[in-house]
């Protein structure tokens, strides 16, 4: 009985122990949270300055942060060297730029540049927020105007009737004219069509709207191509015929079976299927570049070749006309020469330099009161790069003979190109 009665005493005495224990630890945290609580409620002027200091960091990243929204592109390219790149571009994106500063056209849903592409994939990167971009003012070899295009570093140039290629010279002699493009079902009537020129210094687009359809060209700088788009609504499919005479060359290629020298002496068709076909002689050339399955057609006599392409007409079609120099090789490459995607937009968030420096511009009393910082103290700060050089300095007062109490905070600035740099945040108080 004893023992049993020891036992019974030793239980006890740790059931006591356990209270204490949960006694003390409970007093201990009410103690802690009233102290907390008399913090909270002491007026700002007694507060800790460490906590007005976070006051203070908190509400300048609050008020300089922003967003900077990037797009990638891919493009992978078949081919290697500088090229013209048009991409079709859907975003209702008016204030944007490419991350490195590419200079670019944005026409008709067209996103038109040029790039020194590799062979494989290339990644660019749009980029969009609310500060402005100004494209970069390189120089094009490219004059322009309502009737007419010219590349002289190409030796070629285009004339336009009421927006419709009308002829072409290249290497100083006449190549193309009577360019014409009609529908199989229904003609073109040039007189019910509207037309539209929009010149930059990089581009020249030149539109002609018909009732059944829009056909718009393409002349990009540096280049003697021609990008031509047709574009139409219509639910059933349609043939367009795209025509044109051609002169002064001596051979043609379409593919190993028709292929060979021009003979103008006698009046002879080719016809066959394919979406290329070159004229050239032995300086230069011409290159038509189609949709698959087209009609390809030409006949010669009287020094001149008229040729006739006939494709079938999706809701957006799209065919070139490259002036080249050499013979037809140099253009092979160019019937499926790279394909383009974009990803999916992100945001990227940081600090907005332009906006820490609009602190100048805000009352300081007023930031006193939205960061609850007493009105009877005072705060500055300053912000310095990677190497230490002070960026930007906001200090409405001077501290005089005080005591003077200071915070250093990491922050990552973010440019309007998406680019991110780390800087320190340093914030007195006194």
């Amino acid at each position: 009985m004893a023992k049993k009665e020891g036992g019974l005493w030793s239980s006890k005495r740790a059931l006591a122990l356990d209270i204490d224990w949960i006694i003390s630890l409970g007093l201990f945290l009410i103690y802690l949270g009233a102290f907390f609580l008399a913090i909270r409620q002491l007026p700002t002027g007694q507060r800790p300055t460490e906590a007005l200091l976070d006051n203070v960091a908190d509400g300048v990243q609050d008020i300089s942060t922003w967003h900077v929204q990037k797009l990638p592109l891919l493009i992978t390219s078949n081919i290697t060297g500088n090229e013209p790149v048009i991409a079709k571009f859907s975003y209702n994106w008016q204030n944007f730029s490419f991350k490195d500063n590419t200079s670019f056209d944005n026409k008709e849903g067209k996103l038109m540049f040029t790039r020194n592409l590799r062979e494989g994939k290339n990644v660019l990167e749009l980029v969009t927020s609310s500060q402005s971009y100004i494209t970069s003012q390189a120089t094009f070899d490219l004059t322009a105007g309502s009737g007419d295009a010219s590349i002289n570093s190409k030796r070629f140039m285009a004339e336009f009737k009421n927006s419709m290629l009308a002829r072409a010279n290249h290497m100083e002699k006449e190549r193309l004219s009577d360019f014409n493009i009609s529908l199989s079902e229904a003609g073109l009537n040039p007189e019910v069509a509207v037309s539209e020129a929009n010149i930059t210094a990089l581009s020249a687009m030149y539109k002609l709207s018909f009732p059944q359809l829009n056909h718009t060209s393409f002349v990009i700088a540096g280049f003697s191509r021609i990008f031509n788009y047709i574009n139409t609504d219509a639910k059933e499919p349609h043939n367009l015929t795209v025509s044109a005479t051609l002169r002064n060359y001596s051979l043609f290629y379409i593919n190993n079976a028709f292929s060979g020298p021009i003979n103008y002496s006698t009046q002879a068709c080719t016809t066959t299927f394919g979406n290329y076909i070159d004229f050239y002689d032995d300086i230069s050339g011409v290159t038509f570049i189609t949709p698959e399955r087209t009609n390809i057609s030409f006949c010669t006599g009287n020094m001149t070749a008229r040729l006739d392409l006939e494709f079938s007409m999706e809701n957006e079609t799209r065919y070139d006309i490259l002036f080249h120099e050499g013979s037809f090789n140099t253009t092979l490459k160019y019937i499926a020469p790279y394909k383009t995607a974009f990803g999916i937009a992100h945001n990227i968030t940081g600090i907005s330099e332009e906006l820490y420096r609009r602190m100048n511009e805000t009352d300081y009393n007023a930031l006193k009161r939205n960061w609850s910082y007493p009105s009877s103290r005072e705060f500055s700060m300053a912000l310095y790069n990677e190497t230490g050089t002070l960026i930007f300095i906001y200090q409405p007062k001077i501290p005089g003979i005080t005591n003077v109490f200071a915070k250093e905070k990491d922050v990552f600035l973010l440019d309007k190109y998406g680019q991110k740099a780390k800087h320190k945040l340093r914030i007195k108080g006194w």
